[in-house]
C-alpha cells in the first residue's frame, strides 16, 4: 500500500510539472530574467555638461545647457544655480525643470530671463534613474556661464526691442508693421496682418486683448493665444488642422526649440509647430 501511495505522488509531481500552466509559469520566469537583465544593461550616465550661446539671425541671444547623452532614456531633472544658490524656482514655477537625457541640449534662455540676475551661472543635470550597482543616480555640473546686465538686455532684446521678430511662418516683421495680427491659427494671422495694420498700428498689446479665443502678433514680442482676452501660459494648443503649438511662461509662443513637459522633450520649428 506504500509503495502504491508513493507511485501516486512522484505521478502528481511529474504532471504538475509537465502542465500547460506549469510550461507557461516556466516562459515568464524565463521572460522576466530576460528583461532584468536587459534592465541590468542600461546605461543612464551624463557627462560633460556645459553652457552654450549662439546668436540667431536677428540677434536674439540664446542660451543652451548641453551635456554628453546617456545611451539609455531618463527624464533627467536641471536644476541652475546662480553664485552656488539654487535658483530654479526662481527660474519655474514649480521649480522643475526636466529634460530627456538622451537628448544632450535644451534651450535655458526663458529660464534665466526670469531668473533675471547678474552672477555666475551654473548648472545641474541629473539622471532619472540609477544605473544598476549604483549608489546614486549619474549627475553632471557645468562650466560657469558669466551673466551681467549687458547679457540680460541681449536675452530680453528680442522681446523688448524695436528688431525684427520671427513670425510663426518663418517670415520676419518690423516694429514699424503692424502691432497684431489674429485669426485662427498662426498661419490665418499672417494673412490677416496687412488688414489689420491700419487700425492697429498705435495700440499697445494690452490694448490688443481680444475677447474671442484667437492667435494675435504682438509685434515685436511675438505670437501669443488668447483666452477670454487672456493669453494662455505653459501649455500646448491644439489646432483643428492637427498642428500643436507651445506658449511659453512669458505667453508666447516658442520657436525653433525644445520643450519639456511630463511627457518627455519635444521640439517646436520655426513656425512653433510641433516637429512630428
Amino acid at each position: 500500500m506504500k509503495l502504491k501511495r508513493l507511485s501516486a505522488i512522484m505521478m502528481a509531481a511529474i504532471l504538475a510539472t509537465s502542465s500547460p500552466v506549469s510550461a507557461y509559469l516556466g516562459e515568464i520566469t524565463a521572460f522576466a530574467k530576460k528583461d532584468d537583465d536587459e534592465e541590468d544593461e542600461k546605461d543612464y550616465s551624463v557627462s560633460d555638461a556645459s553652457w552654450d550661446t549662439s546668436e540667431d539671425s536677428k540677434g536674439k541671444t540664446h542660451v543652451y545647457a548641453t551635456w554628453t547623452e546617456a545611451e539609455d532614456k531618463s527624464s533627467g531633472t536641471i536644476t541652475i544655480y546662480v553664485d552656488d544658490k539654487n535658483r530654479t524656482s526662481e527660474a519655474k514655477k514649480n521649480g522643475s525643470i526636466t529634460a530627456s537625457t538622451t537628448t544632450g541640449k535644451l534651450e535655458l534662455t526663458s529660464y534665466i530671463k526670469n531668473i533675471n540676475r547678474t552672477g555666475s551661472y551654473t548648472f545641474k543635470i541629473t539622471a532619472g534613474k540609477k544605473n544598476k550597482g549604483d549608489s546614486e543616480k549619474s549627475y553632471a555640473e557645468s562650466d560657469t556661464l558669466e551673466v551681467d546686465s549687458d547679457f540680460l538686455k541681449s536675452l530680453a532684446s528680442s522681446n523688448s526691442s524695436g528688431s525684427s521678430a520671427i513670425t510663426p511662418n518663418g517670415n520676419t516683421s518690423g516694429s514699424s508693421g503692424s502691432n497684431t495680427a489674429s485669426g485662427a491659427t498662426p498661419a490665418d494671422a499672417m494673412k490677416n496682418d496687412t488688414q489689420n495694420s491700419s487700425q492697429n498700428s498705435t495700440q499697445t498689446p494690452d490694448q490688443q486683448a481680444a475677447t474671442a479665443d484667437k492667435w494675435q502678433l504682438w509685434q515685436p514680442y511675438g505670437w501669443v493665444y488668447l483666452e477670454n482676452g487672456i493669453p494662455v501660459t505653459n501649455r500646448w494648443v491644439f489646432e483643428s488642422d492637427g498642428k500643436c503649438y507651445h506658449l511659453g511662461a512669458n505667453g508666447f509662443m516658442d520657436v525653433n526649440t525644445y520643450v519639456s513637459d511630463e511627457l518627455g522633450t519635444h521640439y517646436v520649428g520655426s513656425d512653433g509647430a510641433l516637429v512630428q
